[in-house]
């Protein structure tokens, strides 16, 4: 008789015992049936390099500190930010060492980085394009952001330890490709764009093009998002 007792009970425990991994697996084929739903239902991201976008994602490789190491642009986005809170801006100079324009654009990056981002209040991120049909190489590209000796920077006909400024403190990214020039769909050179600490352009050079803006000026869009709009 005790024995019969025991085979039921046994019996009991594991109908129990069954019915609670059914209810496990029955709960988690639900939760990811919603969990699809709401991915399926949920608006992509809007990306592009307009204002109010999400800034494309940039992969590759920076030259920084004497050495080429992986890059990737969200690596400094905290997709977690929300306004209100501190929180780093993100510049981007898009340039070609051949172009005259950003020979010139040199200093005034210094100035920028000198004021903003030796402080840590803003990151600086130097995209350096092959856009212009003239010599490209990465060791002209270091020899730009160093002040290297090395002949070939403005058109293949300056020596690039000859520009304007300072040596650039700040990752120059490998685009020679040409391929995040044209994710960002960048209409020439230099170009500028500043980003949100969680990634989203807030001002685009090429938004801003009339005198009488304001914002026209790298430095008064980046003094303005500093103290106005974070």
């Amino acid at each position: 008789m005790q024995q019969t007792r025991r085979n039921m009970n046994s019996l009991v425990d594991d109908e129990n015992a069954d019915a609670r991994i059914s209810s496990f697996f029955s709960i988690s084929a639900i939760l990811t049936v919603v969990g699809v739903i709401i991915w399926t239902l949920a608006p992509p991201p809007d990306i592009g390099p307009a204002e109010g976008q999400l800034a494309p994602d940039i992969v590759g490789e920076a030259h920084s500190n004497g050495a080429w190491e992986e890059f990737r642009l969200y690596d400094y986005i905290n997709h977690s930010w929300t306004k209100g809170e501190s929180g780093q801006l993100i510049f981007l100079q898009f340039m070609d060492t051949d172009c005259p324009h950003c020979w010139s654009d040199a200093p005034k990056m210094d100035d920028l980085y000198t004021n903003y981002g030796s402080n840590g209040a803003v990151a600086f991120v130097t995209i350096s394009a092959g856009m212009l049909s003239s010599d490209h190489s990465r060791g002209e590209i270091v020899a730009f952001q160093e002040k290297g000796d090395r002949d070939g920077c403005y058109h293949d006909e300056r020596n690039c330890q000859n520009r304007d400024g300072g040596v650039h403190d700040w990752p120059y990214v490998d685009d020679l490709s040409m391929r995040v020039f044209k994710d960002y769909d960048i209409p020439g050179v230099p170009f500028h764009l500043l980003l949100s600490p969680d990634g989203t352009v807030i001002w685009n050079s090429g938004m801003h093009g009339e005198d009488q803006d304001p914002l026209r000026e790298p430095a008064s869009a980046i003094q303005y998002h500093l103290t106005e709009s974070v």
